[in-house]
């Protein structure tokens, strides 16, 4: 296991966990007030129409719908800026990637591979020196990773893994 003290990365047997770094707290607090907002306003107008004894129309449901749509899209801002990694399974001949949300996980890819290959992308501005890992099975198929890294301790996470690789240390 490898535990780095700013806890950006670490690498359990055969799984590699990105940590994304928490946002400023008035930016995650914003993502939660725009999330509750979009499913609180429009309850608290079906309730208002009727105590008003309005007619119920489909449009409420609809309305409600796209605000909870919203909102949820809020939440999974507020969950991954403030709890979010990326979780990596490396096998013998497959890696499999997901985002790990907390309370949720995304989508989860799958790629075979017959030799890996570890690099990264260089992101932003060049004194900021930040980047995102790639692990590459062929010039098709690859997994880039969101997580916003400092080279330095990309480097060091490539070097790790490609000694894993090298030593034909089974990390399955």
């Amino acid at each position: 296991m490898h535990l780095r003290a700013s806890k950006r990365y670490s690498i359990h047997s055969n799984t590699l966990e990105l940590y994304v770094k928490k946002s400023p707290l008035p930016v995650r607090g914003t993502f939660l007030v725009l999330a509750i907002l979009c499913i609180a306003l429009p309850l608290l107008g079906i309730g208002m129409n009727m105590i008003a004894r309005n007619d119920f129309h489909i449009r409420y449901v609809i309305l409600l719908g796209v605000f909870s749509l919203i909102g949820f899209f809020f939440i999974r801002l507020y969950l991954w800026n403030t709890h979010g990694k990326e979780v990596i399974v490396m096998e013998d001949t497959k890696v499999s990637y997901y985002a790990d949300y907390r309370y949720f996980k995304g989508n989860q890819q799958q790629i075979v591979f017959e030799t890996l290959t570890f690099d990264f992308t260089a992101i932003g501005f060049q004194d900021e020196a930040l980047g995102n890992l790639l692990i590459i099975a062929s010039d098709t198929e690859f997994i880039q990773s969101g997580v916003n890294i400092p080279i330095a301790d990309l480097t060091e996470l490539i070097q790790s893994l490609e000694r894993m690789r090298d030593a034909e240390i089974s990390i399955a």
